[in-house]
């Protein structure tokens, strides 16, 4: 009986071993990549990731929303496969051999709190707002109220693009941000704190009007043009930028995978889904 029970046993541990010897050789040991950086292209990202993974069972990725310069740096020092970024690249990134490829495409919505009275701002208004040299909505055909600012935290890709299409095209690079104003670490964090602080005024990816809306906001004409997808296709709607996912050099082994699933007709789906732009 004894000689039995030694016999399975053994028989047990040589099935084992060839079954682990087999699955190692043909690769079945799950692969982890980590992914981070813009918190706009979080919801597309982790989205993707979800479908991917359910196709690649031998996968493992994962991305952290910390802003698009942790994610463009994070690529360019190995510590992310894939960054992303909501802002294009500055020439120092792109002299350490930093690669853009756009995924998607995404308006920058102006969103007020709903106590507030107006519908629309030019973009010279917002400059003026965003740089202190406007201060009560009265200047813009509001009420006597003073104007509450919310701001993107220095390392938002959304606040270099919103910079971009408003301050700078307005006033040049020199062009600053006034210093007193609320700060704020996500597009999340944004709608939420707009939507639940009177007289407040803040920005955000398209992906987040809804819930601006829910959280007591509106989106507020730019220019007299609404904020909608038709009109960033059209180029109508002045505030408007490129996604990007980062690399270091071009796109190989995973990255390149990753990034043609992103661009497949699944991958843009799901950007639409996210409420963000296709490529056209």
């Amino acid at each position: 009986m004894k000689k039995i029970i030694l016999i399975m046993i053994i028989l047990s541990v040589l099935i084992a071993g060839t079954v682990l010897a087999r699955g190692q050789q043909e690769g079945t040991e799950a692969a982890s990549y980590s992914m981070g950086g813009s918190t706009t292209l979080e919801p597309i990202i982790r989205s993707a990731i979800e479908a991917y993974e359910e196709v690649e069972s031998n996968i493992r990725l994962s991305y952290e929303a910390q802003g698009s310069s942790v994610g463009v740096q994070g690529a360019i020092d190995g510590v992310y496969l894939i960054g992303g970024s909501s802002r294009e690249l500055k020439a120092q990134e792109v002299e350490a051999g930093a690669v853009a490829t756009p995924i998607a495409l995404d308006g920058i919505a102006v969103v007020a709190n709903g106590s507030v009275l107006i519908d629309n701002l030019t973009r010279a208004q917002i400059t003026g707002i965003y740089t202190g040299g406007i201060t009560n909505w009265a200047e813009v055909g509001g009420a006597d109220k003073a104007i509450v600012i919310v701001n993107r935290d220095e390392a938002s890709g959304t606040r270099v693009a919103f910079w971009e299409l408003t301050l700078k095209e307005e006033l040049g690079k020199e062009a600053k941000f006034l210093k007193n104003a609320i700060t704020v670490e996500s597009n999340g964090d944004m709608v939420t704190k707009v939507g639940s602080t009177p007289d407040s005024i803040g920005f955000c990816g398209f992906g987040y009007i809804d819930k601006a809306v829910s959280s007591g906001g509106k989106t507020l004409l730019v220019e007299g043009i609404e904020a909608t997808v038709e009109n960033v296709l059209d180029s109508s709607y002045p505030i408007s930028r490129k996604l990007n996912v980062i690399t270091l050099g071009q796109p190989e082994g995973f990255a390149k995978t990753f990034i043609k699933f992103l661009l497949s007709d699944e991958g843009q789906t799901i950007v639409e889904d996210e409420k963000f732009i296709a490529l056209p």
